[in-house]
């Protein structure tokens, strides 16, 4: 029986989680509370839930330099095959959690969850809990903003949180490694968070805010480091954090900025994970933005992206990439359309041209991915960071169709309803998406209102997404519904509606 640790005074008060699933290996992850400079930690993986068909074991240590985080990566496994693992320190046992690993070689299917924007103070963590309980996932695909760093009173610009009670810790803006420490705990505390690790490895990218808002190589659109220091060292600290608190195996050990990499499923599918946010150059508004030496990406995740793309072979070519590839904004836009870009950020502040943070903003290089996977077959994408539900075609500059994008609605964080202080299918609301698809030809169908994730299901003949939502998050609830179905068959780039 599943035993989750509510106070967080207790040894194990963060519970475990596991992550990086490869197939034949997978991470799994506790974190100690003590005092102590270090704590010797036994763990276990097994076959079963009571742990008795023991595949391995061993003793590691809970040190203070790493914030007495535990990773240990487990090799030896087999394919496609969940596991059960847990921890000891002292008398102390952890709660137990299920892992799975990848599928290796000739694979009839995989399904995943997917979604993005889980901001502490904005809502309840409903949708993990649902997610933990859907039945035959493989893991979880998680696009960023595992952690808003924002103050619990934000800038201007920036949405307050709900008020239930769940203010941010610490209250200020996160810049330092003791904060960005702080705000990853106060997560892991959080039941519905514990209950998501406990059932599924995480596989993660980063958006910004698990840096900052605005996040760029040089910087982020609140730099203050003049009154805080260099970004250099926030960015250091706030990639040390991440690294610590998340249930991941770095891709290049010799380098802790890296997060892009790429994700064998068998020969069914190859998922190339991007990092869009620290290593892009500035954002900046047109003309400028036009520069075709611009980068979003960077040079060597560029180069990396290029190559993986022309060495995979798999029957679908997955895109994970934090935010929104295809174009969301609209040259002057009437009402509600106008107002529902303004405060979704699809558009600039000005009202008259892209927001130049997305992907629309990074021209030259998005026309030559897309002239890219033109050459290629069976391309899907998947995004989030727009709190905002989007099933839409990827157009080359003829206006084919090269591949679909699929993108998730945010866990918590603000969406349009939410901003505008309407209930969830107001008029204002339905009339906004409506105005978007007509503006949009490439856009299939959207949702701008409502909080949850996708479901991703892929085999041979289609891929499929499911957007699911739950009913609130002001309060914790049980409830939860699926809202769309879309397929997209072999060898043909198109959405179709399904049940």
């Amino acid at each position: 029986m599943l035993i989750l640790c509510d106070d967080p005074r207790v040894i194990f008060g963060h519970g475990v989680a596991s992550g990086d699933p490869l197939s034949d290996r997978v991470v799994i992850w506790t974190r100690v509370t003590t005092d102590e400079q270090s704590v010797a930690v036994g763990w276990v993986l097994a076959r079963d839930v009571a742990l008795e068909d023991v595949v391995a074991s061993g003793e590691t240590h809970a040190h203070a330099d790493c914030d007495h985080t535990v990773h240990v990566d487990v090799s030896g496994l087999e394919p496609a095959t969940s596991y059960h693992y847990a921890f000891t320190a002292g008398d102390e046992t952890s709660a137990a959690g299920r892992t799975r690993t990848l599928p290796a070689g000739d694979v009839e299917r995989v399904r995943f969850a997917m979604c993005s924007c889980a901001k502490f103070n904005a809502g309840f963590f409903n949708a993990y809990a649902r997610i933990s309980e859907h039945d035959g996932l493989d893991f979880l695909l998680h696009l960023g903003d595992y952690i808003y760093e924002e103050a619990d009173t934000p800038p201007k610009g920036q949405t307050p949180g709900a008020d239930i009670e769940r203010p941010f810790d610490p209250l200020h803006e996160c810049q330092t490694l003791e904060d960005y420490r702080r705000r990853y705990a106060q997560h892991r505390s959080d039941p519905d968070v514990q209950r998501l690790h406990c059932a599924l490895a995480v596989i993660a990218t980063l958006d910004d805010h698990e840096l900052a808002d605005g996040a760029w190589k040089g910087g982020c659109s609140e730099d203050r480091s003049a009154e805080h220091g260099p970004w250099k060292a926030r960015r250091e600290a706030a990639l040390q954090a991440r690294w610590e608190w998340l249930p991941s195996r770095p891709p290049d050990p010799d380098d802790p900025t890296r997060v892009f990499r790429t994700i064998g499923l068998g020969e069914l599918a190859a998922v190339q994970l991007l990092d869009i946010r620290s290593r892009r150059d500035k954002p900046v508004p047109p003309p400028a933005m036009n520069d075709p030496d611009r980068s979003m990406l960077g040079a060597q995740q560029r180069d990396w992206l290029f190559g993986a793309l022309d060495g995979e072979s798999g029957a679908w070519q997955i895109i994970a990439t934090p935010s929104i590839f295809t174009r969301t904004w609209s040259a002057q836009p009437k009402e509600p359309l106008r107002t529902a870009l303004l405060e979704l950020k699809l558009m600039d502040a000005d009202g008259d041209g892209p927001d130049y943070d997305q992907w629309d903003g990074y021209p030259a290089e998005r026309a030559a991915l897309v002239a890219r996977l033109a050459q290629l077959n069976d391309v899907v994408l998947l995004s989030g960071d727009i709190h905002a539900s989007v099933a839409a075609q990827v157009r080359d500059e003829d206006g084919a169709t090269v591949a679909v994008e699929m993108t998730t609605t945010s866990l918590t964080s603000q969406n349009l309803d939410d901003k505008l202080a309407v209930a969830n299918r107001d008029p204002v609301v339905t009339s906004s998406e409506d105005a978007f698809i007509a503006a949009h030809d490439h856009v299939s169908w959207c949702e701008f209102a409502s909080h949850g994730y996708v479901v991703v299901d892929v085999d041979a003949h289609r891929l499929r997404g499911e957007w699911w939502y739950v009913d609130t998050v002001l309060k914790r609830t049980d409830v939860v519904r699926r809202a769309a179905a879309f397929e997209v068959p072999r060898g043909q780039p198109t959405l179709n509606a399904a049940r």
